[in-house]
């Protein structure tokens, strides 16, 4: 890892992108979680809350339409909704185009089990290849092409099907990884409407993240993701966005046990991520302009979640994504996309050596 200044609480350093600290030597990712620390800890208001959030007045087709992976955590999700919380319940699943076949067996095997309905949302062949060049030509990263277009999916389909909310299964530290008092932190918004006791203005809330695809991705692009994606959202009203996560406690060993419990769901070789054919290539594209680790700030959530020690982090910094098995991906996303390999590479390397 690169010898820059860390944090005093967690790993985070001067590599990571918009970083602070404080004259304690703090991160500012740190001081911002400190913000909702006491909130995050009163876990019967936070239930409560949850509860008020899915119930209402109101004539819809569904309580909730929710994003199914097929992963332990969107799965473990599925189920309390449905079987605890009692919710007549949507589940789809984005295609990115490198769903692997495993995520197809889970998804249909769990929703059959469950008895819910279940769609698979298949984006414009057009658009996701678009999205996938531009956007990783830019920034080195297929995940964030996935985002952008995945997060307009899905604040969309509530709407399509007429669902009182939508709900996702992020964990706690994916949502505060990029925690900051940036405007372009998008996870910032949802989070703080969230944790509202009132309705937000939804109009409000999703006009400031749409925002971000004007300033993040060239005006073609963003407009295309408006036009197509976001088409029923505007014709029948935004809908709450809720993280499951983020009213419920995240414990991915008792998530994993549980499932195994109570459905046929089993962790194979890996239970995380198992879903995308191009993972470990993204991975390693991202590890590589970073020169460490890029999941260096979910480690330090994970920190301030008292998940694990700072030391058990700095040992997970050192795990490596194997390079044969990264090449074959990316090559097959370049492949999809008609993006050159070797160029790709070529400026990861050059973004690496002035990465901030």
């Amino acid at each position: 890892m690169i010898n820059n200044k860390q944090c005093v609480r967690c790993i985070n350093d001067k590599t990571v992108r918009r970083i602070r600290f404080n004259s304690e030597g703090l991160c500012s990712h740190c001081t911002c979680y400190d913000k909702y620390k006491s909130v995050l800890k009163d876990r019967e208001h936070l239930k409560e809350l949850f509860h008020k959030k899915i119930s209402g007045d109101g004539d819809y087709a569904y309580d909730a339409a929710v994003g199914f992976s097929g992963g332990k955590d969107s799965t473990y999700v599925l189920y309390k909704l449905v079987k605890e919380y009692k919710l007549k319940v949507k589940a789809y699943t984005l295609d990115n185009g490198f769903m692997s076949r495993e995520a197809r067996e889970k998804i249909n095997r769990i929703v059959s089990e469950l008895g819910v309905e279940h769609e698979y949302v298949v984006y414009d062949n057009t658009l996701l290849k678009e999205a996938y060049k531009r956007i990783v030509s830019k920034y080195l990263s297929p995940c964030i092409a996935c985002s952008f277009l995945g997060y307009a999916a899905m604040i969309n389909y509530a709407s399509r099907v007429n669902a009182r909310v939508g709900i996702h299964g992020r964990s706690t530290y994916q949502m505060f990884r990029g925690l900051s008092d940036s405007s372009t932190d998008i996870f910032r918004y949802l989070l703080d409407a969230g944790l509202c006791e009132d309705q937000p203005d939804l109009d409000k809330l999703y006009g400031k993240i749409i925002e971000q695809l004007d300033r993040h991705i060239d005006k073609k692009l963003a407009n295309d993701i408006k036009n197509t994606l976001l088409a029923d959202a505007k014709k029948n009203g935004y809908r709450d966005f809720l993280a499951y996560f983020l009213y419920h406690p995240y414990d991915h060993r008792e998530i994993v046990s549980f499932l195994e419990k109570n459905t046929s769901w089993k962790a194979e070789k890996e239970s995380e991520h198992f879903d995308c054919l191009i993972h470990h290539g993204a991975l390693y594209l991202k590890d590589t302009v970073a020169r460490r680790s890029h999941l260096m700030p979910e480690y330090s959530v994970m920190i301030n979640e008292g998940i694990i020690t700072k030391e058990e982090a700095l040992l997970k910094m050192n795990e490596k994504v194997d390079p044969e098995t990264a090449k074959r991906e990316l090559k097959a996303l370049c492949e999809y996309a008609d993006i050159n390999y070797n160029w790709m590479m070529l400026k990861a390397k050059i973004y690496s050596k002035r990465w901030w």
